[in-house]
C-alpha cells in the first residue's frame, strides 16, 4: 500500500517550539521565584514587627513614653493615631492585660498595643526590604537576555538551511529551474554551489527523458498505425496472427508510456469536478474490452467523489486489467462503498512486498509469459498520488484484494 508519512515538525518550527518553551518555564521559575521569596521576605518582617511590638509592650506597660517614641523614630517607625482604614490585621492577640494587633497596607508593616486604655500605634515602610532578592531578577533577565541572542543567532546560522529547504521543495514539485544564491560563508556557498549544480543536472536530464518518451511515444503511432492498415490489406498468411500480436502488444505499450509519462508531468494536469462513483464506473468499463460474466460489480453506495475522471478511469481499468491477467479462476468483484472502491480476484501470492510492484516496469519472475509491461500499477501509484488519494492491497485466503480509497489522506 502506499506508506503513509508520519508528519514531523520543521526544523525551524522545532527552533521555535523550544524557544517559547524555554521562555515559558523560564517565565514559570522566575514567577515562582519571586513569590517564594517576597514570602521569605514578609516572614522575616512579621518576626521584625513582633519582636518589636513585644520589646515596646514592655516600655508601654513601664509607661516610658518617651524611650518608646525616641525607640521607635530610631528604628524608622511612624507613629500615628491608629490603625489606617485600608490596613489588612494579620495577627489579633488579647488577653487580661494587653492587646497586640500587626496589621499591613501597600508595603508598610505595624503594630496596635493596647494597655489599661493606653493605645500605641506605629508602623514602618518595608519597601526595601520586600525588594530584595531583585538581584536573582536582573540575573534571570540576562538569562532571558542571552536565550533570546541564542535563538537569534541559531535562526541566523540556519538561515541557508530555510532557503535550500524552500529551493527543495521547489524542485520537488517539479521546477527544475530553481536556484539559490550562493552567501558568502565558505561552506554554506558551497552546499549552495553543490545543489545548483545538481539541480541543473538532473533538469537536463529530466528534460532530455521528457523529450525523449514523448517523442518516442507520437513517433512510433505513426508506423503502427501503417503497419495495422497493411494488416487489414494482408492476405491470408500464416503469420499474420503473429504479427496482429506483436503490434497490438507494441501500440499497448506506446500507450502506457505516453500515460506514465503524462502522469509524471503533475498535478497542474488535473481537471477536477465532482461526479458520482456510478459516472466512475460507467467511465471505465467503456474503456474495458471484458465480457460481462467476468465482472461482478456491486455499489453499496452510490458516494461522490472530487477529482479527474478521465485519469481515474484509466487508474481503476488498469487495476481491473491487472486483475483479470493475474486471477486463478473466478470472476473479477468490484465493491463501491464509503469513498472505497475493491478489486478482487483469486490468484497466487506475490513474491515480493507489493511496494515493489507500484515502481514501473516491475514484475514476477512466474508472470514473464503473461502479456504486461509492468506500468500499470505505477500508472495507477502516480494517479493516486496526484490526487492525494491512497491505495491499500490485501491478500488472505488466497483472494488479491486491491482498494482506491478515494478521499484525501490523512497524515499520521
Amino acid at each position: 500500500m502506499l506508506k503513509k508519512i508520519k508528519w514531523i515538525p520543521p526544523l525551524f518550527v522545532q527552533i521555535y517550539l523550544l524557544f517559547i518553551l524555554s521562555l515559558g518555564i523560564g517565565g514559570i521559575v522566575t514567577y515562582l521565584t519571586n513569590i517564594n521569596n517576597l514570602r521569605k521576605n514578609e516572614e522575616i518582617i512579621l518576626k521584625q514587627v513582633v519582636f518589636f511590638a513585644q520589646q515596646s509592650l514592655l516600655e508601654l506597660m513601664r509607661q516610658n513614653f518617651i524611650r518608646l517614641e525616641n525607640v521607635s523614630n530610631e528604628f524608622g517607625y511612624t507613629i500615628t493615631s491608629g490603625i489606617p482604614k485600608n490596613a489588612i490585621i494579620l495577627l489579633d492577640n488579647t488577653d487580661s492585660f494587653a492587646e497586640i494587633k500587626l496589621f499591613k497596607f501597600q508595603k508598610n508593616y505595624g503594630f496596635s498595643l493596647e494597655y489599661l486604655g493606653v493605645e500605641f500605634v506605629a508602623f514602618k515602610d518595608f519597601s526595601e526590604e520586600l525588594t530584595n532578592g531583585i538581584g536573582l531578577n536582573i540575573w534571570l533577565f540576562l538569562g532571558f537576555l542571552v536565550l533570546l541572542l541564542t535563538f537569534a543567532m541559531i535562526l541566523t546560522l540556519l538561515q541557508p538551511l530555510r532557503v535550500l529547504q524552500s529551493a527543495l521543495d521547489a524542485f520537488g514539485g517539479g521546477n527544475y529551474k530553481v536556484r539559490i544564491p550562493i552567501p558568502k560563508e565558505p561552506q554554506q556557498a558551497e552546499l549552495a554551489q553543490s545543489f545548483n549544480t545538481m539541480c541543473a543536472k538532473i533538469s537536463r536530464l529530466m528534460a532530455i527523458r521528457t523529450f525523449v518518451l514523448r517523442n518516442i511515444g507520437h513517433e512510433l503511432k505513426t508506423p503502427i498505425s501503417k503497419a495495422k492498415l497493411a494488416l487489414e490489406l494482408m492476405g491470408q498468411n500464416p503469420q499474420k496472427e503473429v504479427l496482429q500480436r506483436c503490434i497490438s502488444n507494441l501500440d499497448g505499450l506506446t500507450s502506457q508510456i505516453l500515460t506514465f509519462e503524462k502522469v509524471q508531468e503533475g498535478r497542474d494536469l488535473l481537471h477536477l469536478e465532482t461526479f458520482d462513483v456510478e459516472t466512475l464506473l460507467l467511465k471505465t468499463l467503456e474503456q474495458l474490452f471484458l465480457e460481462e460474466e467476468l465482472l461482478e460489480i456491486v455499489i453499496v453506495q452510490n458516494f461522490k467523489i472530487t477529482g479527474d475522471l478521465q485519469f481515474l478511469s484509466i487508474a481503476l481499468k488498469n487495476l481491473i486489467e491487472n486483475a483479470k491477467k493475474y486471477k486463478s479462476s473466478g470472476k473479477i468483484n468490484i465493491i463501491a462503498d464509503n469513498q472505497r472502491i475493491s478489486v478482487k480476484n483469486l490468484g497466487n501470492a506475490l513474491e515480493k512486498d507489493i511496494d515493489y510492484y507500484l515502481e514501473p516496469f516491475a514484475r514476477d519472475s512466474a508472470h514473464t509469459l503473461i502479456q504486461g509491461y509492468g506500468l500499470g500499477l505505477g500508472i495507477i501509484k502516480g494517479v493516486l498520488e496526484l490526487h492525494d488519494f491512497a491505495l491499500e492491497y490485501v491478500y488472505k485466503e488466497g483472494t488479491h484484494c486491491f482498494t482506491i480509497i478515494l478521499e484525501p489522506r490523512v497524515e499520521s
